[in-house]
């Protein structure tokens, strides 16, 4: 791996750019890659095979040494050979990733898999977003008192706590922050599992926030995850770089997660793909992680598409094949069909296409019955073939398109009170009702579920 030092020089002394000329470079760059490789999107093979995977990496791989990775702060190009990258990718193909959270009875494993694993994917599911104060304690007790789920790959965050708003880089972050890490650490005494990894720090994401907020005795190495992802496409800043020092000095797994945005420099699922290989690659160079999630999403805020689907198992298969990190991603339902049979719908097509894509674990799971209903898909997918499971999604898809007709989309992004019971940590009726339809369509389909 490339000493994270060298990152400071290479911040200090590469090619001085705007951001403005950097993402035109990188746009037609990624459209030259498309076309050197032949890549196409094809919506019907959502499961992506080898060549289509190789072609992906090796455009990935040309297309950080082409346009390198943006800093921020210093508006310069930190520059790559090709030869290093294809050296430090080697370097983790040859010691795939295996990584063990959590303690005691709680410890999980997430470990690089192949497409055709048994082991399924880990349950390393929880909830983003800003989540009230009186949501926030029934929504962690919903997710950890189910025992089929591993750890949270994200807890949190908290949007604010009475009248005080989490205010980046001021003393309202920690105070919140801390707020949070008590509640957590008292759900999770209180549901006997003290020992559960809890992921992502969410509502903390300074530098400052962040070492404050680590102690080393609740939130250390064996339950958390720091965040040193690039904003997309390819820019980071010293922050991300001081991240990944406090993470490589504390022994902390670092939260590397390659995000990219159809619609906006990647026109499509094809560019997406590229982009997602080159932003891990990048990723790993300065961050040295094990483990990176994948979340392909487009301008709208929509993400559970055969477009990001293709672009996730892409991605998820190029590194599968060449690179060994542990791949995450996130089969959850686009917003706008919270809480309806499409949802539980999109979520069961994702499991089984981010299986057979060799994807290691999976977060953002939705709820925890989605959750728990993934897991069940997730290893009925294991003992299918690629194309039993390919046939299946497409049928799926098939069916959701024909019931998007009927059903009636969301105006905004729900929360845990429009579908639970806070005080009995239950799922209201027309919630149950809806997931319960959503499991019959599977059925009725030929999904195998218990």
């Amino acid at each position: 791996m490339i000493p994270l030092l060298e990152f400071q020089e290479r911040s200090l002394r590469g090619p001085v750019m705007t951001a403005q000329k950097f993402d035109i470079a990188f746009s037609l760059k990624v459209r030259e890659l498309v076309e050197k490789y032949g890549i196409t999107f094809d919506p019907k093979e959502l499961i992506v095979d080898d060549a289509t995977a190789d072609a992906v990496f090796q455009a990935g791989v040309d297309l950080l040494a082409a346009s390198g990775l943006y800093q921020l702060d210093t508006q310069r190009v930190i520059e790559y050979t090709r030869e290093e990258i294809l050296a430090f990718a080697a370097e983790r193909k040859a010691e795939p990733a295996r990584v063990v959270m959590g303690r005691g009875q709680d410890e999980m494993l997430i470990a690089y898999r192949t497409s055709d694993d048994t082991r399924p994917p880990a349950l390393y599911t929880g909830v983003a977003g800003a989540i009230s104060e009186e949501e926030f304690v029934p929504l962690m007790t919903a997710f950890v008192r189910e025992p089929r789920i591993e750890g949270l790959g994200i807890a949190g965050g908290i949007s604010k706590v009475g009248e005080v708003v989490p205010k980046v880089g001021t003393l309202t972050e920690v105070y919140c922050g801390h707020w949070e890490q008590d509640r957590l650490r008292e759900v999770l005494e209180r549901e006997g599992r003290p020992g559960m990894s809890l992921g992502l720090l969410c509502t903390v994401s300074t530098p400052s926030a962040i070492m404050e907020c680590v102690d080393g005795e609740f939130r250390g190495p064996h339950n958390t995850h720091i965040g040193v992802h690039i904003i997309p496409e390819q820019k980071i800043n010293w922050e991300r770089l001081l991240l990944a020092h406090f993470c490589e000095h504390k022994g902390i797994v670092p939260w590397q997660s390659a995000m990219s945005l159809l619609g906006g420099l990647c026109r499509d699922a094809a560019d997406a793909a590229i982009s997602l290989v080159a932003n891990v690659l990048g990723q790993m160079s300065y961050g040295h992680g094990p483990i990176c999630s994948l979340f392909p999403n487009h301008l709208d805020g929509t993400w559970a598409t055969p477009s990001c689907m293709w672009a996730t198992s892409a991605a998820a298969r190029a590194a599968e094949r060449n690179i060994g990190l542990a791949m995450g991603s996130c089969p959850i339902a686009s917003y706008q069909w919270g809480a309806t049979p499409i949802s539980v719908m999109q979520t069961a097509a994702q499991c089984l296409t981010h299986t057979k894509s060799g994807v290691a674990y999976i977060w953002l799971g939705g709820g925890p019955r989605e959750a728990v209903l993934g897991a069940e898909i997730m290893e009925a997918a294991c003992r299918m073939s690629r194309d039993e499971a390919l046939a299946l999604a497409n049928r799926i898809l098939a069916r959701i398109e024909a019931l998007a007709l009927e059903v009636e989309p969301r105006s905004r992004v729900i929360t845990f009170r429009d579908v639970y019971d806070l005080e009995r940590i239950e799922p209201l009726e027309s919630s149950r009702e809806a997931f319960e339809r959503g499991k019959r369509e599977l059925l009725a389909l030929g999904v195998p579920l218990a």
